[in-house]
């Protein structure tokens, strides 16, 4: 048994890490707390099942289903599950937390633009369709459940009365649950349901952030389910005289009671409502009835210049009123409406035109600069080569070595040599009898001295 009584407030309590700081938001089965992840660091959503619910068995599964549901959508326009616990009995479900407020606050300022309607619109129909596809139905879709961040993106949030069912099955289910402003004629009656009874909230959506108003209002909520059965939704337009007829047609199509009228998908819608807003941005009456540019500006040109002619009549088309029109003057040139010729196949034969390759031309300055540097080149090259031949060639007197007679030279060492024995065996000698050296004749050839 939890500590926590239904009147308790848990702001200032911490639930399994995460520190209550305010709440948000308070719908039929949970209260939704900004919190403080301690461990993160940062901001969440807390969505808490008070204690006098978990008492229900059915409350609680309910509660445990849509974290359950939304754990296994990743979509970037579905507000994205954290975490899932419970904390002394009481469950929890940890999301992101949108600081940019929901679409039923920015209703409390009046009317949104189309612009803005078809921004949000835009960014939560393909959530809207990947649900679909992944077996889901919201059953629930509503302004207060279409979060906004800071940066204006929209998302999806509580899925705590959707349903999910196998891939293998078909996409219907039953039961009456719902808030009755938004529910479609099959949800009121309990049939069963596919993903065009979520279009048909998304329409009862679309209709009070462009009309200011929801199409169905009443003092219970059977009277509410009975006029979504049986009442046709009154006009937009009617309620704001600014929306155009073409987005009032996109509306009434999102609400029409059978389900085969309305719009396949989410998508389809957005494309529709954006489609109907450009088409509100035309000036109203641009349409048949009005003549071409071409006609107006030749009927303006005619009343200018001959305004005295006698009028006459031109035949038009029959859907149009026959009107008066001045005889153009004599000297007046007219340029007549432009009309496209018909585009015929071409059947003859492909001709494929070489380009011709381009001749030098050696009277351009390009060659003749190109061919004065070449020369310049040559001439200064022979100038340096005949300088160095120059230098190297020049007149040096070399002086050989007279030619040496070894054989003479051999004789008057061995006759010097001969002198100076004898001299030395015959001292008694005179010195005036030795045949000195330079008296000793020299052979005058080589064949001489070897005889």
């Amino acid at each position: 048994m939890s500590k926590f009584s239904m009147n308790d407030s848990l702001i200032g309590t911490t639930l399994g890490g995460y520190e209550i700081l305010q709440e948000i938001g308070q719908g039929g089965m949970a209260t939704v707390y900004r919190a403080h992840q301690l461990s993160m660091n940062r901001d969440v959503a807390i969505k808490v099942l008070p204690p006098h619910f978990v008492r229900q068995s059915a409350s609680l599964e309910r509660f445990k289903q849509e974290a359950n549901i939304v754990s296994r959508l990743e979509h970037r326009a579905i507000v994205p599950v954290h975490d899932y616990g419970e904390h002394e009995g009481i469950p929890y479900i940890v999301m992101r937390y949108m600081d940019g407020g929901s679409v039923d606050e920015l209703l409390t300022k009046g009317p949104i633009s189309p612009e803005i309607t078809v921004q949000i619109l835009e960014q939560i129909a393909p959530a809207l369709d990947y649900a679909h596809r992944e077996g889901v139905l919201h059953r629930d879709l509503k302004p207060s459940n279409i979060l906004l961040d800071s940066n204006g993106d929209a998302y999806i949030t509580d899925f705590g009365i959707a349903r999910i069912l196998g891939t293998n099955t078909k996409l219907t289910t039953s039961g009456v649950v719902g808030t009755p402003s938004y529910m479609s004629p099959e949800q009121a009656q309990g049939h069963d349901l596919d993903g065009r009874s979520d279009i048909y909230a998304l329409g009862v959506v679309l209709y009070e952030m462009l009309a200011g108003v929801r199409p169905f209002e009443g003092e219970t909520p059977y009277n509410i389910a009975v006029k979504h059965v049986t009442e046709p939704p009154p006009s937009p337009c009617g309620i704001n005289p600014k929306l155009s007829r073409a987005i009032e047609q996109v509306l009434l199509k999102a609400l029409a009671k059978s389900r085969d009228a309305r719009y396949a998908t989410a998508v389809d819608l957005a494309h529709a409502l954006k489609t109907a807003m450009l088409q509100n941005n035309t000036p109203e009456g641009m349409i048949e009835t009005e003549p071409s540019l071409n006609e107006a500006l030749r009927s303006g040109a005619i009343r200018r210049i001959d305004v005295h002619l006698p009028p006459v009549v031109q035949p038009i088309s029959s859907s149009r009123p026959i009107m008066p029109v001045r005889q153009p003057a004599p000297n007046l040139q007219v340029m007549p409406a432009y009309e496209p010729s018909q585009s015929r196949a071409f059947t003859g034969p492909i001709v494929v035109r070489r380009r011709k390759k381009k001749k030098l031309d050696l009277r351009s300055w390009v060659t003749w600069t190109v061919f004065a540097g070449f020369t310049s080149g040559l001439l200064l090259a022979s100038v340096v080569l005949a300088i160095y031949y120059i230098m190297n060639s020049s007149d040096v007197t070399t002086h050989t070595p007279a030619l040496v007679d070894y054989d003479q030279t051999a004789v008057y060492k061995m006759t010097a040599t001969h002198n100076a024995i004898q001299a030395s065996l015959e001292p008694t000698i005179p010195a005036t009898n030795t045949l000195r050296p330079a008296q000793t004749p020299f052979p005058r050839s080589t064949t001489a001295s070897s005889e």
